[in-house]
């Protein structure tokens, strides 16, 4: 498959009020060695009333204003709309892309075989100059604790040595992993630097891109086989452990008011839940997984992993018996 010409590449970042982040994003975008007449790189915005617009512009990027509500709102929008690439890119504006110049042809390599449906990084990067959230969701592979818990984290976490938590099988192609997802249980995939094919939307389009719902879907249409490419992407978490939490409360809230319409529970049972539930409470072996994450990757950061643990799990717990949410 050598020789292989590059393809059209697609990348959708959606934005409010992002002018921390969004040249910082763009930049690491733009510096890599991709030939920029297969790169559309579109920022696709709702109501910012900061700098962010004009960095986004400066920085030579497709702009697009939109009175959306949400961005799972303007990812579709974008997807169905103006992307051209044959490969769409889901990147955040809080996602950088390493230093290395070839970051984005190693993510692209592997659609030259016709079973990959979709490319993700393996890992989040761990820098040691990030705030002490961001390490710890790149220690462990994602932002919630339970969610790994119950087998969930979509790149790779430390505490567990996975690189997802469910998948059929794993194998060893080189510059990446050869992943055939589970039909039933597919992670929390689909965000922060995740490649998919555009004809796998275009069979059935949606309205809102929820990614664990369009690659829960893709992976029913028969497109299980993923690359998990050897490279790490950079995801820059708020220092500010309230918000931190915040965040998660809030999309807790989006989905008991009806916001976010799931209809997809990852697979998992009530035997499942009452496990972990049972397992998270017995307190131990919360400690022991800190201990285990340390050996592996050494950082203090760890000491987050029992707060973070049992904030979410409360905050699960109330949601589940007090509201109509369903986790």
């Amino acid at each position: 498959m050598k020789g292989m010409p590059l393809k059209k590449v697609t990348i959708i970042i959606p934005t409010r009020n992002e002018e921390k982040h969004i040249r910082n994003c763009l930049k690491s975008i733009f510096a890599q060695k991709y030939p920029r007449k297969l790169l559309q790189v579109i920022v696709i915005d709702n109501d910012s009333t900061d700098r962010t617009l004009n960095i986004a512009r400066e920085m030579g990027a497709q702009v697009v204003e939109t009175k959306f509500p949400n961005e799972e709102i303007k990812r579709s929008y974008a997807i169905k709309k103006l992307a051209k690439g044959e490969i769409i890119g889901m990147v955040d504006a809080d996602n950088y892309l390493p230093p290395e110049k070839d970051w984005l042809k190693n993510m692209i390599l592997p659609f030259d075989d016709p079973e990959i449906a979709a490319t993700d990084p393996v890992s989040y990067a761990y820098r040691k100059e990030d705030n002490l959230i961001t390490k710890y969701c790149a220690l462990i592979g994602g932002d919630d604790a339970v969610a790994v818990y119950l087998g969930l984290n979509d790149h790779y976490c430390a505490m567990n040595n996975t690189l997802v938590g469910i998948a059929d099988s794993v194998e060893d192609a080189g510059k990446y992993y050869r992943i055939v997802l589970n039909k039933d249980r597919v992670p929390a995939l689909g965000m922060n630097g995740f490649f998919f094919r555009k004809k796998i939307f275009d069979k059935h389009p949606m309205d809102s891109f929820m990614h664990p719902i369009f690659v829960y879907n893709m992976a029913q249409d028969g497109h299980r086989v993923i690359a998990k490419v050897k490279q790490e992407v950079i995801h820059v978490q708020p220092a500010s452990i309230r918000i931190h939490f915040r965040k998660k409360l809030r999309r807790m809230r989006r989905r008991n008011s009806g916001e976010m319409t799931w209809g997809y529970n990852y697979g998992l049972t009530k035997k499942d839940y009452i496990l972990t539930s049972l397992y998270i409470m017995s307190v131990l072996p919360v400690i022991a997984d800190t201990i285990v994450g340390f050996i592996r990757k050494p950082s203090l950061a760890w000491l987050f992993h029992p707060i973070n643990t049992y904030v979410l799990f409360f905050a699960y717990t109330y949601y589940v018996l007090f509201t109509n949410v369903k986790v």
